[in-house]
């Protein structure tokens, strides 16, 4: 079967699966009420080809698997919430990290009290979250696990909003460098003279995506895995400078603006290989107004959705061609999140 061929079953595949996201916590009783179901179908379904019953089982399964996790008494092993990929991470106002569900925007967990106002977006790892607080004239990098257990991973001597995660390392700016650390041997990437860094994206693999700006220029660096060196990347004639950038599929995704002229609040995500070449853009997304780099934060799940986040504004939700508000995040209290969440990673 060749690409044009499997495209149906693809589009479809990935729509079942997206339904199956939108409801992930069954009912405690979802399994009961699935096998009484079951039965009472096989009395009185007549017989059919051996495949439709094939599939039956295999989606019977799949809801198996999915309801057990529910069934209560039974023993559980801690697990991240990132396994529920409808979650979000967000802090509020007073440093508190939780998870919050995407579509209805409600608190599923607190999972830390950092004690203290927390510095432009979260990141994550899928397993852990990384935050920028204030500390001893400067900052601290400081990383939860999903248990709620909190270290100091870093220090930077300045302030500063911009974070990234990946692979079992963290990203983060101090004064005029980048520096990456977690496993291994750290890394230090000087910024290049009269350039700020607005964002930072740390894949799986190591390699890190740097995005600066100079004015009202921005440009796109890539540092490879133990690097420390940034190899400038050429964007396609025509694409307006990015805003905010994440790892996505092994490429990367830029959220650039509609209209380079800043005229328009529209933008678009733009996912383009380490060449520069352009993979695919997606659909226009209307923030109302075009916001500054700082307030931006753009995130992936492992179902390649992207979250779009803006400081104390509005948040989208970007599946293919499908974007969908998503709620602000706010606490049972009534605190809100003072800077953009993020997707677990």
């Amino acid at each position: 079967m060749n690409e044009r061929e499997g495209a149906p079953e693809a589009a479809e595949l990935r729509s079942g699966l997206h339904a199956l996201v939108d409801d992930v916590e069954p009912r405690g009783d979802a399994l009961a009420k699935l096998l009484a179901a079951r039965r009472r179908h096989t009395r009185k379904a007549p017989r059919r080809p051996l495949f439709a019953v094939g599939g039956a089982a295999v989606a019977a399964a799949a809801v198996f698997l999915v309801a057990l996790v529910a069934l209560p008494g039974a023993p559980r092993r801690p697990e991240p919430v990132s396994v529920a990929p409808n979650s979000y991470v967000a802090a509020s106002a007073d440093g508190e990290l939780a998870s919050y569900d995407v579509l209805s925007g409600r608190q599923v967990r607190p999972l830390a009290q950092l004690g203290a106002p927390v510095r432009g977006a979260p990141a994550a790892d899928g397993v852990r979250i990384f935050a920028r607080i204030p500390a001893g004239g400067g900052e601290d990098v400081v990383g939860v696990s999903a248990d709620g257990t909190r270290w100091r991973v870093a220090h930077a001597t300045r302030p500063g909003s911009v974070l990234a995660a990946g692979g079992g390392r963290v990203a983060h700016v101090d004064a005029d460098q980048v520096v990456v650390s977690g496993s291994g041997a750290e890394q230090r990437i000087p910024v290049p003279a009269g350039q700020r860094v607005t964002d930072l994206a740390l894949g799986g693999d190591g390699r890190l995506a740097v995005l600066t700006s100079s004015g009202a220029d921005s440009q796109l660096g890539v540092v490879p895995p133990g690097a420390t060196t940034m190899r400038p990347l050429a964007l396609p004639a025509g694409t307006c400078g990015p805003l905010a950038v994440t790892w996505s599929g092994g490429k990367i995704a830029a959220l650039s603006p509609a209209a380079c002229d800043g005229s328009s609040g529209r933008v678009r995500i733009t996912t383009v290989d380490e060449n520069g070449e352009m993979i695919g853009a997606g659909a226009p997304v209307d923030l109302g107004a075009l916001p500054g780099p700082e307030r931006l934060q753009l995130s992936t799940d492992p179902l390649g959705r992207f979250l779009i986040s803006v400081t104390g504004g509005g948040q989208w939700l970007v599946d293919g061609s499908a974007v969908r508000p998503v709620p602000r995040a706010c606490a049972p209290s009534g605190e809100c999140a003072a800077e953009p969440g993020t997707f677990w990673g």
